[in-house]
């Protein structure tokens, strides 16, 4: 088996430098075709190319040329030609775009320095529901086989729906009017992670018929993929800062003002995902004036995450030498640290659903009027469902105080001295908990526009408006292991046939120093079961107190729900706008642009609970317990309503030369997690907080200034460069202070609004190809963008370089994507500051076209095996640093 996944491997290693094909290719050329206009006059869409298709460059410089705003875009063939799981992956290569991956996959996206939260994303012009706790979109619940482009407004109009101050995604699935007659594509490849060593399937397809002359069409879609990938990590939430060590407990200080990590994870993460997803469209062309579309999305992703562990903890105070660095870094320590394996459970089921119903009506040559309406549902129901069970090793011939700690030379956390791992025979149970949280997430949306156009008003082209209502419900449910429970088993001999062993040979590719190359782990289920056993439950301390504990618990170590920590959030949105389109000339020079503004109120009703804390309890081997009152029932309110202007202009210079200008207002509403009316206790001796949400949030403003300048070379090839700022108003920070509650002091910890801030920064973009070259050179081009965001204490740049070529049967594309180091937070893990180190990602992809109709393909993601870095404030204070391997695949395409 072991020589079949090197084959494999090495079949991909030896095909050259690879750019994806998907079957959203195949159907996207004809749909490119016959729509080189957008549905919006006043937002003609400027494309980032991403394809070495000759036409596709010219049409999307043709189209840059003719806007009046900064709009990017990615046309479908242009998506399917990455080896992308998803349309974050494509996104990135935009300037400005980052992405944020899980498990080696882009997952959210940050747009100018402002992060998932501040953008919002949108599928077919309407809000998506999502299974995350706030408003932010997680892409990797969709394929990119799906979508048949995707905008990224960067300067808004009037019309487009307020939300995102980052930017507005609008993802866009296929219509069957847009082909002629009968189209059909299928497409399959096989995966390979590295990381995992395992193949796993890719199918997708696209099937579309029009009936009736023409006027009525359906289209479905399908997508099917399973990945298996395995993470390594070291993981040491944060860092202790300005600790004294008194290495003999003398009164006296050996060392003052030090920081190290007093716990340390080294985690072997194994995933299964399988994600199903599938669109549905119907239209009638009723008659020439009247269309009606109707569509609808699906997607499940289920990820399995299974986490094996061993981990070291140990306090400050137990440290008997230590030696530090020039920054006052402990690199190496003696003391009483404690080795102990963990078995995690981290499970995601996210479910989104979409439907939508759009009539586009004409009842004269110059009105125009759209009807919209959607549903949208999006659920998360892994509430109850995550593990952690721990251990405590207690290998033979080990000593805590003899357990050494050391910095490698590659700035990680080790350990060494701990003794036998393979000899579990002193092993004992230690702490355990279900956990979790269940989320759902309903929208409601409707939206009537109009636009008039004049025959001859001079200046004046057309005035657009329209009104648009929306209602959104967000709740969540979190559910936990009682306080009671979790520690009855601690100190239990463990029964010694539940034990396993987990291969961590080559981990981190010897990174992370001195490293066994196992170590013993258990079932979740297994232990779980025998601690509900009579055998288990007869080996704790006090039976009789364990059954008891366990029978007001529906006798199991199951979860509770709590209360306090859930809640639902209601949210109302009402909005109206009018824009005035424009256009004229001056001397040689012409010019358009748009004049509008957008009102909108929204009302915001939050439900939760209220608990008083009755008493603080300290039981043995647990931790601190709350006992709370009965819930009671409780509500708040909140409401605003904000005048958004804004204002584009696009002058044509010279021939060649194009300049666009734009100024809005616009505005993000808090995240829906911060409105929610809840209250989480944690009463844990070295912690003590209580966070909880605010439904007074105003929303997050911003006055944006933009100015773009572009060169137009020839038909496919141009420069331009961006300049733009931003003013940002109430900011939501989570504001701490100190309540002191039963004598016992705790961190309130809730969002407030407070402060500003700005952001400012330009992107630099040019596309070149060498089509003058003599042949097979001619098929040669590339294309780069720079982005630099400067927010008053960090300066980040991010940039693309792409190389590719199209000749005959033959493409390939060569892409490097970079991110520069950043602050993630001020004041985070053990309120410590935390940054993200700089990374860099090569993936690479070709394909061959066997026939007209069929081509085969190769794809490479993370070529390099880039891995990922956390830190706290200096990078040998690791915070978490991962390698989730390299992913290649092979594959067809069929075109019928």
């Amino acid at each position: 088996m072991n020589n079949i996944k090197l084959n494999f491997k090495h079949i991909l290693l030896a095909s050259s430098a690879l750019l994806a094909l998907t079957v959203s290719q195949a159907y996207a050329a004809d749909e490119t075709d016959k729509k080189t206009t957008s549905d919006d006059d006043a937002m003609v869409l400027e494309e980032i190319i991403v394809t070495g298709i000759r036409g596709s460059q010219m049409r999307a410089l043709q189209t840059k040329r003719n806007s009046d705003t900064i709009v990017d875009a990615i046309a479908a063939e242009d998506v399917g030609k990455f080896p992308d799981q998803n349309i974050s992956e494509a996104l990135q290569r935009i300037p400005g775009i980052t992405i944020d991956r899980n498990g080696g996959e882009g997952r959210t996206i940050t747009v100018r320095g402002l992060g998932p939260a501040t953008n919002a994303v949108l599928l077919n012009g309407r809000v998506l529901a999502t299974e995350n706790d706030g408003r932010e979109f997680s892409f990797d619940i969709l394929p990119a086989e799906l979508i048949n482009a995707v905008d990224v407004y960067k300067t808004p109009n009037a019309k487009l729906v307020e939300g995102g101050i980052g930017s507005t995604v609008n993802m866009k699935t296929a219509r069957p009017l847009d082909f002629d007659g009968f189209t059909g594509a299928i497409s399959a490849k096989g995966i390979y992670d590295t990381s995992r060593e395992k193949v796993s399937p890719q199918f997708s397809g696209l099937l579309s018929d029009t009936f009736v002359d023409g006027k009525f069409g359906i289209l479905g879609s399908f997508s099917y993929v399973k990945r298996d990938l395995r993470t390594e990590r070291v993981y040491t939430d944060g860092v202790e800062a300005n600790l004294n060590l008194d290495f003999d407990n003398d009164g006296t200080n050996e060392l003052e003002g030090v920081s190290m990590p007093t716990f340390a994870e080294y985690d072997i993460n194994e995933t299964d995902r399988e994600r199903i997803s599938g669109t549905l469209a119907l239209q009638w062309q009723v008659s020439e004036d009247l269309l009606v579309t109707i569509d609808g999305l699906y997607s499940k992703l289920d990820v399995n995450d299974n986490t094996h562990t061993l981990f070291f903890y140990g306090g400050p105070g137990e440290v008997t030498n230590a030696t530090v660095d020039e920054n006052n870094t402990v690199t190496h320590a003696q003391g009483q640290f404690q080795t102990r394996i963990a078995s995690i459970i981290r499970p995601r089921l996210a479910k989104t659903y979409q439907a939508g119903f759009n009539a586009e009506w004409s009842p004269s040559s110059n009105l125009n009027t759209v009807f919209d309406a959607a549903y949208s549902k999006s659920t998360d129901n892994t509430g109850g469902n995550q593990a952690w069970f721990d251990t405590d090793l207690h290998a033979p011939g080990s000593d805590p105080s003899q357990v050494m700690f050391d910095i490698s030379p590659n700035g990680l956390p080790t350990f060494s001295n701990f003794g036998d791992l393979s000899d579990t025979s002193n092993a004992t149970f230690g702490w355990f908990t279900w956990e979790g949280r269940s989320v759902s997430d309903e929208t409601f949306q409707a939206t009537f526009d109009g636009d008039y156009q004049f025959d001859d008003a001079g200046i004046l082209n057309s005035i657009a408006g329209g009104v648009n209502y929306a209602f959104r419900e967000k709740g969540r449910v979190v559910s936990k292991t009682p306080g009671n429970i979790q520690c009855l088993w601690c100190g239990v001999p463990f029964p010694q046939e539940l034990f396993s062993t987990v291969d961590a040979s080559g981990f981190l590719g010897g990174d992370s120093g001195e490293f066994n190359t196992s170590f013993p782990s258990f079932d979740i289920s297994d232990m779980q079961a025998w601690m509900e056993s009579d055998a288990g439950i007869n080996a704790t301390v006090d039976p009789d107190a364990t059954r008891a504990a366990l029978a007001t618990n529906g006798n199991g170590v199951g979860v509770v729900e709590l209360p306090g920590d859930g809640g639902v959030v209601r949210e109302k949105n009402y909005g109206a706008y009018i824009q005035a389109n424009f256009s004229g000339d001056f001397g040689e020079k012409s010019w358009s642009g748009n004049l509008g503004l957008r009102y909108t109120k929204t009302d915001v009703l939050s439900s939760g609970v209220g608990q008083e804390i009755l008493e603080i309890l300290s039981p043995p081997n647990s931790d601190r317990v709350v006992v709370l009152s009965d819930p009671i029932p409780i509500q708040e309110t909140g409401s605003y309503n904000v005048w958004l202007p804004s204002a584009n202009v696009k002058i044509d210079m010279a021939e060649d030369i194009v300049f666009r200008a734009a100024v809005a207002k616009t505005l993000t509403r808090a995240t829906l997690t911060d409105l929610m009316l809840f209250r989480n206790i944690n009463a844990r001796e070295r912690e003590r907080n209580i966070n909880s949400g605010n439904p007074s949030l105003k929303p997050l403003t911003a006055w944006n200034y933009d100015a773009a300048l572009t060169w137009y070379i020839d038909d496919v090839s141009y420069v331009s460069g961006a300049v733009f700022h931003k003013d940002l108003r109430n900011n939501i920070a989570r504001k701490t202070t100190v309540v002191t509650i039963l004598g016992e002091e705790f961190f309130s910890n809730r969002p407030e609004n407070e402060g500003e801030g700005s952001l400012t920064g330009f992107e630099l973009q040019a596309q070149y190809t060498f089509s003058g070259l003599p042949a097979p050179f001619d098929g040669l081009g590339m294309s780069a963008n720079f982005t630099s965001v400067y927010n008053g204490d960090d300066n980040s740049k991010t940039y693309n370089v792409v190389g590719f070529y199209e000749k005959g049967p033959l493409q390939a594309r060569i892409a490097y994507n970079f991110r520069d180091g950043y602050t993630l937070t001020e004041a985070g893990k053990r309120g410590q500051p935390e940054m993200i180190r700089a990374y860099g990602q090569w993936d690479a992809s070709a394909s061959y076209d066997v026939t007209n109709d069929i081509a085969v393909f190769v794809e490479a993601i993370n070529i390099t095996n880039a891995r990922t870095l956390w830190f706290s404030s200096f990078e040998n204070r690791v915070i978490e640093y991962a390698d989730n391997g390299s992913r290649y695949s092979i594959g067809a395409r069929m075109r019928f």
